[in-house]
């Protein structure tokens, strides 16, 4: 995948046009991408700028941090998830995929629904370019997590080390949920957009407890 392709920026592009086109009084049906490229571009229209970090020409720190907690104990990765506080409305991370992913590039935007910098909402989106032609698929889904929920159960419970896995897992069940979009059914998206979903609010996570270390490589603001 050549780095100068930026799917983040081209979600946000067709937005600014969706938005536009809501201006112009066009009625066009809208495609679960539509729906997320239209949310991005709102966020950054009225809560802007919206971060985009990017794993290629950024620092890749934050994603590989990110991947060993996701390959980690699920003691720890619960941990860590109960500790993410994000300050901004919305997030969004780049990143190349692997397996059957390979050729492709991630894109997981991490939201706040509410004021709450603990209660997040992240969605998923896959592109590819295929015979000189771009390809955006979105998982007609959002994952939700109450970080602090997650971090009161595990309180109650005891330390996340000392717990069975079945127990982390029963916690982390009940600070978070999946929801499908409009038209949709929990049971079209595939298991693996899931996991994408949650390692978003792993990346979200990382970044949250060293921000300042990280950086933000790619602030954008629409007009």
């Amino acid at each position: 995948m050549e780095n100068d392709i930026s799917f983040a920026e081209i979600l946000l592009r067709r937005g600014t046009d969706l938005l536009q086109g809501d201006e112009d009084g066009d009625d066009e049906s809208e495609t679960v991408v539509d729906f997320l490229a239209r949310l991005l571009a709102t966020v950054a229209l009225t809560d802007g700028p919206l971060v985009v970090q990017t794993e290629a020409g950024g620092d890749p720190t934050i994603f590989e941090e990110a991947a060993r907690v996701a390959m980690g104990s699920l003691a720890d990765k619960a941990t860590v998830l109960a500790a993410t506080r994000q300050v901004e409305r919305a997030v969004v991370f780049e990143f190349d995929g692997v397996g059957r992913l390979s050729g492709s590039r991630v894109i997981t935007a991490v939201l706040r629904p509410e004021d709450r910098n603990d209660l997040l909402e992240a969605y998923v989106a896959v592109g590819r370019l295929r015979n000189a032609t771009l390809e955006m698929t979105v998982a007609p889904a959002t994952v939700r997590l109450d970080a602090g929920a997650l971090g009161q159960t595990l309180e109650l419970l005891g330390s996340a080390a000392s717990l069975s896995a079945n127990a982390i897992g029963a916690a982390m069940a009940h600070a978070s949920g999946t929801h499908a979009l409009e038209g949709h059914d929990v049971s079209e998206v595939p298991a693996a957009m899931v996991d994408l979903c949650w390692h978003g609010f792993c990346l979200a996570s990382v970044r949250s407890r060293g921000t300042a270390g990280y950086g933000m490589n790619g602030k954008v603001t629409l007009h």
